[in-house]
């Protein structure tokens, strides 16, 4: 049962197809990222990560997920990336009737990012009707660079700093 009339999302983490395990937290990123611009959509209630994340690499049916999860609507994804090409995937379901609602394949350059992520932000926004404002740099909660390599490394920063313990140093480093 959902817990609220109003729409509501679980974004589970991306699933790395890029082939390299190392890649993993590229992929989570990307999933961070759009948890943080839907969750800035007023009247929309997104799961938080540590919640949806539980998920990682279930075979779960997404209605089962979403029942638990307490959503009426699943974001789901892959990333692929190689080189400086990004390719992500992404579905949107409907947790009641299990219907995909939307799904969408972005092949862009590995700099186009940060569009990406609002994109998908804006295009669920829509699917749901409510109204997505466009971040600016300085809206954005995760740092905003135009720089590549730093934010790769915030992204294996913040993957470090999940897993906690010894990790943490590692997280340090990246940061």
């Amino acid at each position: 049962e959902v817990v609220d009339a109003g729409p509501s999302i679980a974004v589970l983490a991306f699933e790395n197809r890029s082939g390299e395990r190392e890649n993993d937290y590229f992929a989570e990123g990307m999933s961070e990222e759009i948890i943080h611009l839907l969750a800035r959509i007023p009247g929309l209630h997104v799961v938080a990560r540590t919640s949806s994340f539980a998920f990682k690499g279930a075979r779960e049916d997404l209605r089962a997920i979403g029942e638990r999860l307490r959503v009426r609507h699943v974001l789901d994804g892959s990333v692929r990336k190689a080189g400086d090409r990004l390719r992500i995937s992404v579905e949107l379901v409907d947790t009641g009737s299990g219907f995909q609602l939307w799904s969408e394949r972005y092949d862009r350059k590995l700099e186009d990012v940060f569009a990406i992520q609002d994109e998908i932000a804006a295009t669920i926004a829509g699917k749901l009707e409510l109204t997505f404002k466009e971040t600016r740099c300085g809206d954005r909660p995760a740092p905003c660079t135009g720089n590549l390599e730093a934010y790769d490394a915030y992204l294996k920063g913040t993957a470090e700093m999940h897993r906690r313990g010894a990790a943490t140093l590692e997280a340090i480093d990246s940061f």
